[in-house]
Protein backbone atom coordinates (compact mmCIF):
# COMPACT_ATOMS: atom_id res chain seq x y z
CA UNK A 1 0.00 0.00 0.00
CA UNK A 2 2.80 2.36 0.97
CA UNK A 3 4.47 1.60 -2.19
CA UNK A 4 1.28 2.15 -4.57
CA UNK A 5 0.63 5.45 -2.67
CA UNK A 6 4.26 7.10 -3.25
CA UNK A 7 3.46 6.27 -6.86
CA UNK A 8 0.42 8.33 -6.86
CA UNK A 9 2.05 10.93 -5.39
CA UNK A 10 4.95 11.07 -8.03
CA UNK A 11 2.13 10.90 -10.32
CA UNK A 12 -0.30 13.30 -9.35
CA UNK A 13 2.53 15.86 -8.06
CA UNK A 14 3.96 15.95 -11.79
CA UNK A 15 0.40 16.30 -13.19
CA UNK A 16 -0.54 19.24 -10.74
CA UNK A 17 1.84 21.33 -12.17
CA UNK A 18 0.19 22.42 -15.08
CA UNK A 19 0.13 25.78 -16.57
CA UNK A 20 -3.06 27.40 -15.71
CA UNK A 21 -2.61 25.56 -12.06
CA UNK A 22 1.04 27.11 -11.44
CA UNK A 23 -0.20 30.78 -12.47
CA UNK A 24 -3.19 30.68 -10.44
CA UNK A 25 -1.17 29.49 -7.71
CA UNK A 26 1.72 31.64 -7.91
CA UNK A 27 -0.47 34.42 -7.69
CA UNK A 28 -1.85 32.48 -4.65
CA UNK A 29 1.47 32.89 -3.31
CA UNK A 30 2.53 36.37 -4.15
CA UNK A 31 -0.86 37.46 -3.15
CA UNK A 32 0.14 38.17 1.05
CA UNK A 33 3.08 39.90 -0.38
CA UNK A 34 1.15 42.64 -2.11
CA UNK A 35 -1.12 43.46 0.01
CA UNK A 36 1.77 43.44 2.94
CA UNK A 37 2.94 46.17 0.76
CA UNK A 38 -0.09 48.25 0.31
CA UNK A 39 -0.07 47.83 4.00
CA UNK A 40 3.45 49.09 4.49
CA UNK A 41 2.06 52.61 2.08
CA UNK A 42 -0.71 53.28 3.92
CA UNK A 43 -0.84 52.26 7.38
CA UNK A 44 2.08 51.68 10.33
CA UNK A 45 1.65 48.28 12.01
CA UNK A 46 2.70 46.46 15.17
CA UNK A 47 3.90 43.08 15.66
CA UNK A 48 0.72 41.73 17.34
CA UNK A 49 -0.87 43.00 14.39
CA UNK A 50 1.10 41.67 11.58
CA UNK A 51 1.35 38.33 13.53
CA UNK A 52 -2.53 38.17 12.97
CA UNK A 53 -2.74 39.53 9.07
CA UNK A 54 -0.42 37.18 8.85
CA UNK A 55 -1.54 33.93 10.07
CA UNK A 56 -4.88 34.94 8.37
CA UNK A 57 -3.17 35.59 5.05
CA UNK A 58 -0.63 32.62 4.51
CA UNK A 59 -1.66 30.08 6.89
CA UNK A 60 -5.23 31.29 6.54
CA UNK A 61 -5.06 31.69 2.63
CA UNK A 62 -2.42 30.29 0.98
CA UNK A 63 -2.60 27.17 2.73
CA UNK A 64 -6.14 26.38 2.33
CA UNK A 65 -6.89 27.57 -0.97
CA UNK A 66 -4.09 25.44 -1.77
CA UNK A 67 -5.34 22.42 -0.09
CA UNK A 68 -9.03 23.33 -1.39
CA UNK A 69 -8.12 22.82 -4.98
CA UNK A 70 -5.91 20.09 -4.74
CA UNK A 71 -7.28 17.80 -2.02
CA UNK A 72 -11.15 18.49 -2.23
CA UNK A 73 -11.69 16.99 -5.67
CA UNK A 74 -9.92 14.22 -5.24
CA UNK A 75 -12.80 11.90 -5.61
CA UNK A 76 -14.68 13.65 -7.70
CA UNK A 77 -11.45 14.20 -10.64
CA UNK A 78 -12.01 9.83 -10.61
CA UNK A 79 -15.39 9.81 -11.37
CA UNK A 80 -15.60 12.05 -13.92
CA UNK A 81 -12.87 10.59 -15.52
CA UNK A 82 -14.40 7.43 -15.97
CA UNK A 83 -10.87 6.02 -14.04
CA UNK A 84 -12.79 4.83 -10.61
CA UNK A 85 -12.86 0.83 -11.82
CA UNK A 86 -9.23 0.90 -12.19
CA UNK A 87 -8.93 2.13 -9.10
CA UNK A 88 -11.54 0.13 -6.72
CA UNK A 89 -10.68 -3.02 -8.30
CA UNK A 90 -6.60 -2.54 -7.45
CA UNK A 91 -5.51 -3.92 -4.27
CA UNK A 92 -5.39 -1.10 -1.78
CA UNK A 93 -6.69 0.76 -4.72
CA UNK A 94 -8.73 3.19 -2.94
CA UNK A 95 -6.75 3.40 -0.12
CA UNK A 96 -3.31 4.38 -2.23
CA UNK A 97 -5.32 7.11 -4.02
CA UNK A 98 -6.57 8.74 -1.21
CA UNK A 99 -3.00 8.74 0.53
CA UNK A 100 -0.82 9.61 -2.66
CA UNK A 101 -3.44 12.71 -3.40
CA UNK A 102 -3.11 13.78 0.24
CA UNK A 103 0.81 13.98 0.43
CA UNK A 104 0.38 16.12 -2.85
CA UNK A 105 -1.65 18.20 -1.35
CA UNK A 106 0.31 18.83 2.04
CA UNK A 107 3.39 19.35 -0.20
CA UNK A 108 2.32 21.83 -2.36
CA UNK A 109 0.47 23.41 0.61
CA UNK A 110 3.64 23.53 2.26
CA UNK A 111 5.99 24.39 -0.83
CA UNK A 112 3.26 27.76 -1.47
CA UNK A 113 3.73 28.60 2.38
CA UNK A 114 6.98 28.44 2.71
CA UNK A 115 7.58 30.10 -0.29
CA UNK A 116 5.15 33.13 0.63
CA UNK A 117 7.67 33.41 3.71
CA UNK A 118 10.45 33.45 1.87
CA UNK A 119 8.98 36.70 -0.13
CA UNK A 120 7.27 38.27 2.35
CA UNK A 121 9.70 38.86 4.62
CA UNK A 122 12.74 40.28 2.35
CA UNK A 123 9.96 42.53 0.61
CA UNK A 124 8.37 44.49 3.54
CA UNK A 125 9.06 46.29 5.95
CA UNK A 126 8.34 42.79 8.57
CA UNK A 127 11.84 41.98 9.27
CA UNK A 128 11.98 45.69 11.19
CA UNK A 129 8.88 44.19 13.54
CA UNK A 130 10.62 40.52 13.69
CA UNK A 131 11.65 38.66 17.49
CA UNK A 132 14.91 37.61 17.52
CA UNK A 133 16.22 34.73 19.16
CA UNK A 134 16.88 34.85 23.36
CA UNK A 135 20.57 35.21 23.55
CA UNK A 136 22.25 33.00 26.05
CA UNK A 137 23.91 34.36 29.16
CA UNK A 138 26.76 36.31 28.76
CA UNK A 139 28.27 37.04 32.03
CA UNK A 140 32.13 37.02 31.65
CA UNK A 141 31.93 40.86 30.42
CA UNK A 142 29.84 41.78 33.60
CA UNK A 143 32.41 39.79 35.76
CA UNK A 144 35.62 40.78 34.77
CA UNK A 145 35.72 44.30 36.66
CA UNK A 146 34.82 42.58 39.89
CA UNK A 147 37.13 39.76 39.48
CA UNK A 148 40.27 42.09 38.37
CA UNK A 149 38.88 44.81 41.97
CA UNK A 150 40.09 44.29 44.94
CA UNK A 151 36.62 44.16 46.63
CA UNK A 152 35.90 40.53 48.48
CA UNK A 153 34.34 37.73 47.59
CA UNK A 154 31.07 39.04 48.49
CA UNK A 155 31.39 41.77 45.95
CA UNK A 156 31.61 39.26 43.38
CA UNK A 157 28.87 37.08 44.33
CA UNK A 158 26.53 40.43 44.66
CA UNK A 159 27.20 41.54 41.25
CA UNK A 160 27.33 37.49 39.63
CA UNK A 161 23.40 37.26 41.23
CA UNK A 162 22.77 41.00 39.57
CA UNK A 163 24.46 39.73 36.27
CA UNK A 164 22.17 36.95 36.34
CA UNK A 165 19.57 38.83 37.26
CA UNK A 166 19.18 41.25 34.70
CA UNK A 167 20.56 38.35 31.81
CA UNK A 168 17.44 36.36 33.45
CA UNK A 169 15.10 39.92 32.80
CA UNK A 170 16.19 39.72 29.12
CA UNK A 171 15.88 36.71 28.23
CA UNK A 172 12.33 36.28 29.90
CA UNK A 173 10.99 39.63 28.12
CA UNK A 174 12.58 38.22 24.46
CA UNK A 175 11.20 34.86 24.95
CA UNK A 176 9.14 33.37 21.97
CA UNK A 177 9.91 32.19 18.27
CA UNK A 178 11.04 34.76 15.75
CA UNK A 179 7.42 35.37 13.71
CA UNK A 180 9.06 33.45 10.73
CA UNK A 181 9.68 30.33 12.54
CA UNK A 182 6.07 30.61 14.00
CA UNK A 183 4.54 30.94 10.40
CA UNK A 184 6.60 27.82 9.35
CA UNK A 185 5.68 26.11 12.09
CA UNK A 186 1.72 26.72 11.51
CA UNK A 187 2.43 26.48 7.51
CA UNK A 188 3.56 22.38 8.30
CA UNK A 189 0.89 22.38 10.78
CA UNK A 190 -2.13 23.70 8.77
CA UNK A 191 -0.81 21.81 5.59
CA UNK A 192 -1.03 18.36 6.93
CA UNK A 193 -3.98 19.15 9.40
CA UNK A 194 -6.76 21.22 6.73
CA UNK A 195 -5.44 18.40 4.29
CA UNK A 196 -7.08 15.37 5.56
CA UNK A 197 -10.03 17.29 6.66
CA UNK A 198 -10.78 18.60 3.53
CA UNK A 199 -10.10 14.63 2.49
CA UNK A 200 -12.78 13.29 4.29
CA UNK A 201 -15.45 16.86 3.69
CA UNK A 202 -14.04 15.16 -0.44
CA UNK A 203 -15.11 11.96 0.39
CA UNK A 204 -18.39 12.70 2.04
CA UNK A 205 -19.56 15.27 -0.51
CA UNK A 206 -17.93 13.95 -3.80
CA UNK A 207 -20.53 15.66 -5.77
CA UNK A 208 -20.21 19.26 -4.95
CA UNK A 209 -16.86 19.05 -2.77
CA UNK A 210 -15.60 22.37 -3.33
CA UNK A 211 -18.50 24.17 -2.41
CA UNK A 212 -19.22 21.87 0.16
CA UNK A 213 -15.69 22.63 1.49
CA UNK A 214 -16.20 26.23 1.47
CA UNK A 215 -18.80 26.52 3.45
CA UNK A 216 -17.99 24.05 6.02
CA UNK A 217 -14.53 26.10 6.41
CA UNK A 218 -16.24 29.25 6.83
CA UNK A 219 -19.30 27.77 9.40
CA UNK A 220 -16.85 25.69 11.54
CA UNK A 221 -13.39 26.89 11.10
CA UNK A 222 -14.03 30.72 10.78
CA UNK A 223 -17.29 31.38 12.50
CA UNK A 224 -17.99 28.17 15.53
CA UNK A 225 -13.87 28.33 16.12
CA UNK A 226 -14.34 32.15 17.51
CA UNK A 227 -17.16 31.46 19.60
CA UNK A 228 -16.92 30.80 23.46
CA UNK A 229 -18.84 27.94 22.98
CA UNK A 230 -17.49 24.03 23.91
CA UNK A 231 -17.50 22.88 20.11
CA UNK A 232 -14.79 25.31 19.12
CA UNK A 233 -12.58 22.26 20.79
CA UNK A 234 -13.51 20.45 18.12
CA UNK A 235 -12.18 22.51 15.53
CA UNK A 236 -8.15 23.00 14.54
CA UNK A 237 -8.60 26.49 13.72
CA UNK A 238 -8.89 26.75 17.52
CA UNK A 239 -5.97 24.99 18.55
CA UNK A 240 -3.83 26.03 15.62
CA UNK A 241 -3.80 29.38 17.01
CA UNK A 242 -3.58 28.81 19.81
CA UNK A 243 -0.28 27.18 19.54
CA UNK A 244 0.81 30.12 17.20
CA UNK A 245 0.14 32.76 19.90
CA UNK A 246 1.75 30.41 22.91
CA UNK A 247 5.25 29.68 20.47
CA UNK A 248 5.05 33.47 19.26
CA UNK A 249 4.91 34.56 22.87
CA UNK A 250 3.12 37.56 21.65
CA UNK A 251 2.18 41.01 23.95
CA UNK A 252 -1.05 42.14 22.77
CA UNK A 253 -1.10 46.26 22.24
CA UNK A 254 -4.17 46.31 19.89
CA UNK A 255 -7.31 46.60 22.50
CA UNK A 256 -9.25 44.59 19.78
CA UNK A 257 -7.00 41.65 19.66
CA UNK A 258 -5.94 42.21 23.63
CA UNK A 259 -9.49 41.99 24.59
CA UNK A 260 -10.13 39.09 22.23
CA UNK A 261 -7.12 36.74 22.67
CA UNK A 262 -7.09 37.49 26.29
CA UNK A 263 -10.60 35.39 26.60
CA UNK A 264 -9.73 32.77 27.99
CA UNK A 265 -12.53 30.88 25.95
CA UNK A 266 -10.78 32.41 22.80
CA UNK A 267 -7.13 30.05 23.10
CA UNK A 268 -6.63 26.84 24.37
CA UNK A 269 -5.77 26.48 28.44
CA UNK A 270 -4.01 23.17 27.54
CA UNK A 271 -0.40 23.39 27.00
CA UNK A 272 1.27 22.79 23.49
CA UNK A 273 2.25 19.16 23.86
CA UNK A 274 -1.81 18.52 24.52
CA UNK A 275 -2.67 20.66 21.73
CA UNK A 276 -0.39 18.93 19.18
CA UNK A 277 -1.99 16.05 20.80
CA UNK A 278 -5.57 17.26 20.03
CA UNK A 279 -4.60 17.97 16.68
CA UNK A 280 -3.02 14.67 15.76
CA UNK A 281 -5.67 13.17 17.28
CA UNK A 282 -8.05 15.60 14.88
CA UNK A 283 -6.05 14.54 11.91
CA UNK A 284 -5.85 11.20 12.20
CA UNK A 285 -9.30 10.98 12.83
CA UNK A 286 -10.31 12.44 9.58
CA UNK A 287 -8.11 10.27 7.62
CA UNK A 288 -9.05 6.72 9.33
CA UNK A 289 -12.85 8.28 8.46
CA UNK A 290 -12.37 8.83 5.28
CA UNK A 291 -10.84 5.49 4.66
CA UNK A 292 -13.09 3.59 6.16
CA UNK A 293 -16.09 5.43 4.20
CA UNK A 294 -14.09 5.26 1.03
CA UNK A 295 -13.45 1.39 1.25
CA UNK A 296 -16.61 0.91 2.02
CA UNK A 297 -19.11 2.75 -0.59
CA UNK A 298 -20.33 2.06 -3.52
CA UNK A 299 -20.09 5.09 -6.45
CA UNK A 300 -20.81 5.20 -10.02
CA UNK A 301 -18.55 5.95 -12.70
CA UNK A 302 -19.49 9.16 -14.40
CA UNK A 303 -22.45 10.07 -12.76
CA UNK A 304 -23.49 13.89 -12.65
CA UNK A 305 -21.34 15.50 -10.07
Amino acid sequence: MISSSLTVFRYELRKSFGIGTTIFWLFVILFPTILQLLIDKYFVTTLDLSATILAAMIPGAVCLITILVAMTPYLSAELEGNLWPYVATRPYGRTAIMFGKYLVAVTRSLIAGLLAIAIIFPSTSLNQLNIDFPQPFETVDTLAPSVTSPDSEETITENTELSLNTKTEDLNASQGYPLWLALVCIVALSSICYSSLFCLLGTIMYKRPMIIAIIYTLIVEVIISFLPVVANGLTLNFYLRSIYVRIMGLEFEQPVLKALFENPNFLSQSSTSWDLIFVGLLTFSFLFAANILLRNREYHVGETL
